[in-house]
């Protein structure tokens, strides 16, 4: 890496890496917020394929759902066989239940990382996590404890959590205080639109936060074809 340049992790996705000089920066936490069918599981996805087959770098997929085999299936409708690739040892899978404790979790981790040389590892969703968590600043450790081993063990994260088209910290319902403490943690903050813009894309992003970075800072059409998410890159849409 040249001396004052910021060593950058390409995402790959088409158009996506053009809003933010290149990628998430390298070894960050990276948090993509939005609601269902908005995309953010397809980006983890492409983001971990792409890692594997276009930049030589392993992947980890940590779900805490009950039930990731609809996810993989749904892969395969873009050619990415995640089967071929794990058997190959690029991209492996693992599943928390909601209630495994923060300390087994950074154990089960670190030997996965460092066995397997992971360079990219997502979360889906990460308040999951913290379902059973009911402190602020007990959700906000646990988070914190979360990001700062990966960013020691030299990953870069991307964490996904669900949210509201529109709604972004300001729902009524108490659920607001898991992503506003993980927008305030994350290095960057990218929000998933489910509708587009002004008919720009079926769909639509926006890079929100991202540190040290000079980001597109407005939303820009987005879709997802038969060979994943592409960001239209022509970012001329204003919300």
């Amino acid at each position: 890496m040249v001396e004052g340049v910021i060593d950058r992790c390409p995402t790959g996705i088409a158009g996506f890496d053009k809003l933010c000089q290149g990628g998430f920066v390298r070894n960050s936490d990276n948090l993509i917020v939005g609601g269902p069918g908005s995309g953010k599981s397809t980006f983890l996805l492409q983001f971990l394929w792409t890692g594997a087959t276009r930049f030589n770098e392993n992947g980890l997929y940590c779900s805490f759902e009950p039930d990731i085999v609809d996810t993989l299936n749904d892969a395969m409708t873009y050619g990415w066989d995640f089967s071929k690739l794990s058997e190959e040892g690029k991209i492996k899978f693992m599943r928390f239940a909601p209630q495994t404790s923060i300390e087994d979790l950074k154990d089960e981790l670190t030997k996965m990382i460092s066995k397997n040389e992971i360079r990219r590892i997502c979360f889906d969703p990460i308040s999951v996590l913290a379902l059973s968590l009911n402190d602020k600043g007990k959700i906000r450790e646990t988070i914190f404890e979360l990001s700062a081993l990966m960013k020691r063990l030299k990953v870069t994260t991307v964490f996904v959590d669900e949210s509201l088209e529109g709604d972004m910290g300001t729902s009524n319902d108490g659920d607001w205080t898991k992503t506003d403490i993980l927008r305030f943690l994350s290095d960057s903050v990218t929000i998933f639109y489910e509708s587009g813009i002004a008919g720009v894309g079926d769909r639509a992003v926006r890079v929100a936060k991202m540190r040290r970075t000079a980001h597109e800072r407005k939303a820009v059409g987005m879709k997802i074809g038969d060979r994943g998410i592409e960001v239209i890159e022509n970012p001329s849409v204003i919300t």
